[in-house]
């Protein structure tokens, strides 16, 4: 779903704070926020959704870190989680590049 009159500013803004999102996770994500949520409704959208899943990640992260240093087998996951930020972040990317409203499927909304 396109959000309409979405500027092309907006458009690189919102693409390249996923891209961040994918690689730097939420630090990525506040960066993007604080330069393009003030350049339009999609760009706030978007980057706010970014910045959204960027914490949902971290959290995950976190706590998969702490349970791995109780149970050592579980290590993976956090390599897992790392690659699903990454893949689900260039899926976003794409979208966005296109003006496409995207949302991620498990992203707790704690910013507005």
């Amino acid at each position: 779903m396109n959000i309409a009159g979405s500027s092309p500013e907006e458009r690189t803004g919102a693409t390249i704070t996923y891209v961040l999102t994918a690689i730097f996770s939420w630090l990525g994500a506040l960066i993007g926020w604080l330069i393009w949520r003030g350049k339009g409704a999609y760009a706030k959208d978007q980057t706010t959704e970014a910045l959204n899943f960027g914490i949902t990640m971290l959290i995950i992260m976190v706590a998969l870190s702490v349970l791995a240093r109780i149970i050592p087998a579980i290590g993976f996951l956090v390599w897992i989680a790392s690659l699903v930020q990454l893949v689900f972040g260039i899926i976003a990317a794409l979208a966005a590049n296109k003006g496409e409203n995207y949302r991620f499927p498990f992203a707790l909304r704690l910013v507005k």
